[in-house]
């Protein structure tokens, strides 16, 4: 399942292949209040196969849509790095506590009750899920030789994963303004992809 054999590597630009998808997404999350802000600064070309580049962008995208309020801010970029080029998806949103940090790519291991989760329709606050699609980019960076790792800051007025966000910066009682959450939690995923040469 996580293994497709017969899978043919193609060459991307993977900034001009993030805008694309990117445009995808954003058809699908016009519902949501989310400043989507995207940096390319890249020349490098990366080799993977497209569908397997397709789950490794959208799922960490998704993710990170997910666990953002509304008027919440996510920024994701690409940039050449020595012999490579780096995909960072970095969201301002809830985060993540610290015993679910070094379990988080293991797969159906929620970060949170489950009955916890709001609505489980992809790219809702809160959607939830079980990290299969986390499970799944740290097998496919073993197969396709990238290397994939995440930080996290749980936000300060939740620190325990029951404790829950309004959904909505503007319905916070600890922020005045969206900034107030930007600087309270955040979550960062890097993938660095070697150059295709």
């Amino acid at each position: 399942m996580y293994h497709p054999e017969g899978q043919v590597a193609e060459v991307f630009n993977l900034g001009d292949y993030l805008k694309d998808t990117m445009q995808q997404i954003k058809s699908k999350i016009q519902h949501r209040n989310i400043d989507l802000r995207v940096d390319v600064e890249t020349s490098q070309s990366v080799s993977i196969p497209e569908r397997i580049l397709s789950k490794i962008v959208i799922g960490l995208v998704k993710n990170a849509i997910e666990n953002t309020p509304d008027e919440g801010r996510v920024d994701i970029s690409v940039k050449d790095i020595n012999k490579g080029v780096n995909l960072s998806v970095h969201d301002f949103g809830t985060g993540i506590a610290g015993r679910h940090r070094k379990l988080i790519f293991s797969g159906f291991y929620p970060t949170q009750a489950t009955d916890a989760y709001s609505t489980k329709n992809p790219f809702d606050f809160n959607a939830g899920g079980r990290g299969a699609d986390l499970m799944r980019i740290k097998i496919f960076s073993e197969r396709y030789h990238f290397k994939v790792d995440m930080a996290s800051k749980r936000c300060r007025h939740l620190p325990t994963s029951s404790d829950t966000c309004p959904g909505v910066i503007s319905a916070c009682e600890f922020c005045r303004n969206p900034t107030d959450c930007h600087g309270s939690g955040e979550t960062v995923f890097n993938v660095v992809f070697p150059a295709d040469t």
